[in-house]
């Protein structure tokens, strides 16, 4: 029963791990090896940038979140999963705790990405600009030719 215990908490600081600690140390690429590898590197996202228009950009960020958003998901889901599969397997009532776990984080991810989309509408109602009324909109200029 311990060990199945001390199991879960392992696999759970293991998934928990793999998330937090690039976000805390920061990734090997970025940290600078001297001041002219920090230019190279600035040169080159800037070139970057230059070729790709600000939409590109834009959409290629949203993949990167989107595919981010779904390798949470599934793996939050596998992990559920398997937690059940190992109480059933095992008879473990602390596996199942783990699969519960594993659930509640799945409904907390997805309410808090529902939270996120409704922010976002709401900050896109406020700053969306409202188109002008038609009487508002100037004539169209006429050439008359003889």
């Amino acid at each position: 029963m311990e060990t199945s215990v001390i199991v879960g908490l392992l696999v759970i600081a293991a998934v928990w791990s793999v998330y937090l600690l690039p976000t805390v140390f920061g990734e090997r690429k970025e940290a600078s090896m001297s001041s002219t590898d920090e230019f190279d590197r600035w040169s080159h996202s800037v070139a970057d940038v230059q070729k790709h228009t600000a939409a590109d950009l834009a959409s290629s960020n949203k993949d990167v979140i989107r595919s981010r958003r779904r390798r949470t998901l599934g793996t939050l889901a596998i992990l559920a999963l398997v937690s059940f599969v190992a109480a059933a397997v095992l008879g473990s009532f602390a596996w199942v705790l783990v699969g519960t776990f594993f659930m509640s984080l799945i409904g907390v991810y997805v309410a808090m990405l529902a939270q996120m989309k409704q922010r976002r509408q709401m900050r896109l109602k406020l700053t969306h600009v409202a188109e002008r009324p038609a009487e508002w909109e100037e004539p169209q200029v006429r050439v008359i030719a003889n």
